[in-house]
């Protein structure tokens, strides 16, 4: 027998440990509280405050993370046996406890009208009635804009409309916000106003940089020359946002990879939190393309008399129509920023082959920029610059993702629209509807990687056999027929099959009959359930629900812990 090559005999002991790891062993599950809060905001001395170099993030994103992956061998038999690193700081329910990150608001418990289409705003905003304090500007590059501190002494960053692009960058900023703090997520208190130049006044001591570079004294010509760069109203106004500053000290933006050193609290790499690789689907709904460092922010905060580090995502004028510097491109989404692919069509076909989003109009209105939904795809929607925890993204990311954004029903997706206040009605309808759109590709894209049951909910009957029921979230969404769905399910104690499979149609909930459940010489035990719809006719992955039976004793039976076949 011949000699195997290295490089061949390297590739089969790869693959036969990366099969091996995939089946792992039974975790023995046990009844104890389930962790709601994160324990990540201790009482600590302030971490340094940094900036990351914007150039050097989009190359270490785009070029060396890309190489590095490249030649990451045991990466790839992760995806060739489909044994992904799993997201590390979830729960028993298989959900992302609260934290300076995250915090549970919409898709848990159903937040009000009212209270989403105020989303993290506390006030009104800056006083509409006296002075408005300009402490600081910027007056380069296409996007200028001012701090301003009003008659109460609160401070605002101050963000105005492209000019020929009424509405649109003020209205992604604060509807986008709106949407990204109900689904959880940390966001500053936007506010749209009105700004009348006539109510400026300029600082003491405020500088600017002219165009050598050099600080001079702020003047009302830098404000003519910002003013003359954005859009007005008719009457000499201006439709602003205001920012309001976040309360705390800053310390410069997160990254979406590796831990902050200097934080004790911070325990969890970044490309490894649910949350930040879930929020990928989330984006990707939004038409947010724009998530890199440079548009979160770190503060350190003196909460119930603790000081930590919050994290806070901002900047969403890169969101539904908008392009931050008028409308997006039709190619947003399909493309980042190096599309070799595209360029290689191109050359090969010597400029020939035409794109489909080429055959795009390229804007809708100038107050919505360009939106659609006919060639969102969340499964390949492209950021531009590659985000490494969306890169890091699995099927069980992707699906609580999905769940998030499909708990905004039609009427909640219009309300906090309407919070955009679109000058032109239709222009407000288009934007919802086609948020309703992504929102429902998004939802059959990832429901159909993942057993979409959830809710699940645990009790003992009078004859001691168990109920489950549960929610189809297919079904609640329209996606599969409840008439034609199917559920089959076996009881399991430490993966012992008690009994054989069980099919149950058009139902809610499952049955454990007490003879099968005497079976078990243990207390804590296992429903499998697999699922099967009208749309593909096959079984899904299973979903495990694991349980309390206490038999014949008071106590009741209890929901210990959801496990999901990736």
């Amino acid at each position: 027998m011949g000699k195997i090559p290295g490089t061949i005999l390297i590739f089969i002991i790869t693959i036969t440990l990366g099969l091996s790891t995939g089946c792992g062993t039974h975790k023995q599950y046990v009844r104890r509280p389930l962790i709601t809060e994160e324990n990540d905001r201790q009482d600590i001395p302030s971490p340094e405050a940094r900036e990351i170099s914007l150039f050097q993030d989009g190359i270490e994103n785009i070029f060396g993370r890309e190489i590095d992956d490249y030649g990451n061998l045991s990466g790839h038999m992760r995806k060739l046996t489909n044994n992904h690193k799993q997201a590390k700081n979830t729960n028993a329910f298989d959900e992302v406890p609260n934290s300076s990150w995250f915090t549970n608001r919409h898709h848990l418990q159903p937040m009000s009208l009212e209270a989403l289409k105020r989303g993290p705003n506390q006030g009104d905003g800056p006083d509409p009635d006296g002075a408005l304090t300009i402490t600081g500007a910027k007056v380069e590059g296409v996007s200028p804009g001012f701090r301003i501190k009003d008659s109460k002494g609160i401070t605002y960053f101050v963000k105005f409309d492209i000019k020929g692009f009424p509405q649109l960058n003020t209205a992604a900023e604060v509807v986008s916000s709106k949407f990204v703090y109900a689904c959880g997520y940390n966001v500053p208190e936007n506010y749209l106003s009105t700004l009348d130049p006539e109510k400026l006044q300029i600082g003491e001591g405020v500088t600017i940089s002219d165009k050598w570079g050099r600080k001079v004294p702020m003047t009302l010509k830098f404000v003519k020359q910002i003013l003359n760069r954005v859009q007005a109203n008719p009457d000499g106004t201006y439709r602003i946002v205001a920012s309001r500053r976040l309360s705390g000290k800053p310390l410069g933006p997160f990254r979406y990879v590796g831990r902050r050193k200097d934080d004790p609290n911070d325990r969890v790499n970044h490309n490894h939190r649910r949350e930040l690789r879930g929020y990928r689907a989330i984006a990707a709904w939004l038409n947010n393309f724009d998530t890199k460092a440079n548009n979160t922010l770190d503060m350190f905060v003196n909460e119930n008399g603790k000081h930590f580090v919050k994290h806070y995502i901002l900047d969403f004028a890169t969101s539904l129509g908008s392009g931050g510097y008028g409308k997006a491109s039709p190619s947003r989404g399909i493309r980042g920023t190096l599309d070799l692919a595209h360029v290689f069509k191109k050359t090969v076909t010597l400029g020939l082959y035409v794109e489909p989003w080429e055959k795009k109009p390229g804007i809708i209105t100038p107050a919505v920029g360009y939106f659609d939904s006919d060639l969102f795809d969340p499964g390949s929607y492209a950021f531009i610059v590659p985000n490494p925890a969306f890169q890091r993204i699995t099927e069980l990311d992707g699906f609580w993702g999905a769940k998030i954004v499909m708990s905004f029903t039609d009427e909640q997706i219009r309300a906090i629209v309407n919070t955009g206040n679109y000058a032109n009605l239709e222009d407000g309808e288009y934007i919802a509807r086609t948020l309703m759109e992504r929102r429902d590709k998004t939802g059959r894209y990832w429901f159909s990687k993942i057993n979409p049951l959830d809710k699940f909910i645990i009790s003992q009957n009078a004859d001691h056999s168990i109920t489950v029921a549960f929610v189809d979230l297919a079904v609640t969404a329209g996606f599969a027929k409840d008439e034609s769905s199917s559920y089959r399910h076996k009881l399991l104690q430490a993966e012992k099959e008690l009994n054989d499979w069980q099919i149950v149609k058009a139902s809610n909930q499952i049955t454990l009959d007490s003879t099968t459940l005497a079976k078990a010489t243990t207390d804590i035990l296992t429903v499998q359930i697999e699922t099967r719809h009208n749309y593909n006719n096959k079984w899904s992955k299973y979903v495990k629900v694991h349980f309390y039976n206490p038999g014949e004793n008071t106590a009741a039976a209890e929901l210990v812990a959801i496990q999901r076949r990736n």
